[in-house]
């Protein structure tokens, strides 16, 4: 989940209270959570990087609500130059750049900074894939050269005042420990310079200092450096889409390559072809033409004529369309899922619940008997909540929008700890439960678990809940069974046994966890193993 936040009041001053009831509004169109007290704070999914800044948000919203009009980037020829180098083609090969000029960034500088970054963590991958340089252009003199150089012969100051050579600076300032193992092995490092050999760059590590961006900045020159051509031609449209959100004139310099070598175009639009016909078969229904035109101008989706098949122009910062059924979203989205009609499924063919999902109806309606309320967490989330518990998976998504949603979980505990930590301010006590699928021990496993969390949550309360629960499962009573488990206090859980064997666990969660998580009451819990249980219990 890509989180955007601010102090209320900042945000009132910077867009009006109209911004942000239409963002409130909007939320309902492409789904995403806002919630507003002293701090405004906006949860989205990480399958839109164009929208994970305040400027963009509020830009798409204005489309869609028709205070502005569809737009198109409108981008001129500048007529200073960029010479690119093949010693830095080696290093890091996909590289491009544009200038924005217009007013004073002000109080969208903090805003701009965030979506850099954010566009590092989501399609730049912590920079491997894409990095990107924001200078202040007041202070540079072109043409501007990026090539590869030693490391001991160039030196420079960055922007936070660090002195040194690159080497130095590789070995000593803290986004040089962080990132150089990027650069590739050996003595060159990449280097963007001006005509007067200042130092703007060396990507992805940092910023030279006589290119620092200031709140009084308002003429930019932007660089993109990257491994591969499609994450960096997206990262140079995301910027430039918000820079010209803001009303900034976006222009392109004149790349200069020493290879001489063809460069596909990395601002050239694409399109796709939309028919009624796909439309009908994905949507359930028929969408008139000029109801299509209309519903996709708000999503900010232009076309040319006025019949099917209707030829969709793709904005380049647009990164999550890639084929006329992901267009065919954006519609309904536009057209709201609530507004088309439901029709019952035809199939050639008569099925039945596994086992399985009977059993885990069975189990749902005896939880929500007990006073628990359910939740449903993420089948795939970060790592480090599971390894907070020593828990390690098999399978990991190879190419995530966001490191968030790269873990497929093995256990159902951490995630809804994870839930309780996004819900703290919500009153105590909480008993909720959830049923769900797991990758365990390179098997697809159901699993359900009970927790509960508030001031009187103990293990002897749990224990008495499991024993309700499971009399009503397999008429027998829980047997525990002392084991050292790293999330649970050692003493206070352990193995759940039914007819001496093991189902599942129970347990208090230790302290440790706890803090992690940000939990100031206790919390216990119990995780079964559905297709055991089931078996044992005759069902």
């Amino acid at each position: 989940m890509v989180v955007l936040k601010d102090q209320s009041d900042a945000i009132r001053k910077r867009f009006g209270d109209e911004s942000i009831n239409r963002w409130r509004d909007f939320s309902l169109v492409i789904g995403y959570s806002i919630s507003i007290d002293q701090e405004l704070k906006i949860e989205l999914n990480p399958d839109r990087p164009d929208l994970f800044s305040f400027a963009t948000l509020d830009m798409a919203s204005k489309v869609y609500y028709g205070s502005r009009a569809g737009r198109k980037i409108r981008f001129t020829r500048s007529k200073r130059s960029i010479y690119f180098k093949s010693s830095a083609k080696r290093l890091r090969p996909f590289f491009t750049v544009f200038e924005a000029t217009g007013p004073t960034i002000g109080d969208n500088m903090t805003d701009l900074i965030d979506y850099q970054e954010k566009l590092h963590e989501s399609i730049g991958k912590e920079r491997k894939k894409v990095s990107i340089g924001i200078h202040d252009q007041s202070s540079l003199t072109f043409p501007i050269t990026y090539e590869g150089r030693e490391s001991k012969d160039i030196s420079f100051t960055t922007y936070d005042g660090f002195h040194g050579t690159a080497a130095q600076i590789l070995e000593s300032h803290p986004r040089g420990l962080e990132y150089r193992h990027l650069i590739s092995p050996g003595t060159l490092v990449p280097i963007i310079s001006d005509a007067r050999g200042n130092v703007l760059s060396m990507p992805p590590i940092v910023n030279g200092s006589i290119t620092k961006v200031e709140s009084d900045s308002s003429r930019f020159l932007i660089d993109i450096t990257g491994t591969e051509m499609r994450p960096v031609r997206a990262a140079a449209w995301m910027l430039a889409n918000y820079f010209s959100s803001l009303g900034y004139k976006i222009s392109l310099p004149e790349i200069i390559h020493e290879s001489k070598e063809k460069r596909l175009d990395m601002w050239k639009e694409s399109s796709v072809m939309l028919t009624s016909g796909t439309i009908s078969a994905v949507l359930g229904v028929s969408v008139q033409a000029e109801t299509a035109i209309r519903n996709l101008r708000k999503m900010d989706l232009m076309t040319s004529q006025g019949e099917y098949p209707l030829e969709v122009s793709i904005p380049g910062y647009r990164d999550d369309i890639m084929g006329e059924v992901d267009v065919i979203e954006d519609l309904a989205k536009s057209m709201r899922y609530s507004n088309i009609p439901e029709k019952p499924l035809s199939l050639p063919l008569s099925g039945k619940a596994s086992d399985v999902n009977d059993f885990s109806y069975m189990l749902r309606n005896i939880f929500i008997g007990s006073g628990f309320q359910e939740v449903m967490t993420y089948v795939v989330a970060a790592a480090g909540i599971y390894g907070e518990f020593g828990l390690h998976s098999n399978y990991e998504i190879m190419n995530p929008k966001s490191t968030d949603f790269s873990f497929i979980r093995s256990a159902l505990y951490p995630g809804m700890l994870d839930f309780l930590k996004h819900n703290k301010n919500r009153s105590i006590p909480q008993r909720i439960f959830e049923i769900g699928h797991v990758v365990e021990e390179d098997k697809e496993r159901v699993k359900a678990c009970l927790m509960v969390i508030g001031p009187k949550a103990n293990y002897a309360s749990l224990k008495s809940m499991a024993d309700a629960v499971m009399q009503r499962i397999s008429g027998t009573r829980v047997e525990v069974e002392s084991a050292s488990i790293p999330a649970i206090i050692d003493g206070r859980g352990g193995n759940i046994l039914v007819n001496g064997e093991v189902v599942g666990i129970i347990g208090e969660v230790h302290p440790k966890h706890l803090d992690s998580f940000e939990l100031s009451f206790p919390v216990c819990f119990m995780e079964l193993n559905l297709e055991i249980l089931r078996m044992i219990s005759g069902h």
